[in-house]
């Protein structure tokens, strides 16, 4: 993936989500594997289409 393929909400959410990796392992570093696993994470989120908020 290239970054032209990422909003500047998208980069902001797979940041957000890699220091929540790092917080809930009670890290003070995010690591690159924090970055892929949040890319994953948001990107799936958003192929799926579906915004976080609507559902609980």
């Amino acid at each position: 993936m290239t970054k032209d393929e990422f909003s500047g909400a998208d980069i902001k959410a797979i940041c957000t989500e890699a220091g929540l990796l790092a917080l809930r392992e009670r890290r003070m570093k995010v690591t690159h594997a924090d970055f892929k696993k949040a890319k994953e994470k948001v990107m799936f989120k958003k192929k799926e289409g579906v915004p976080e908020g609507l559902y609980m």
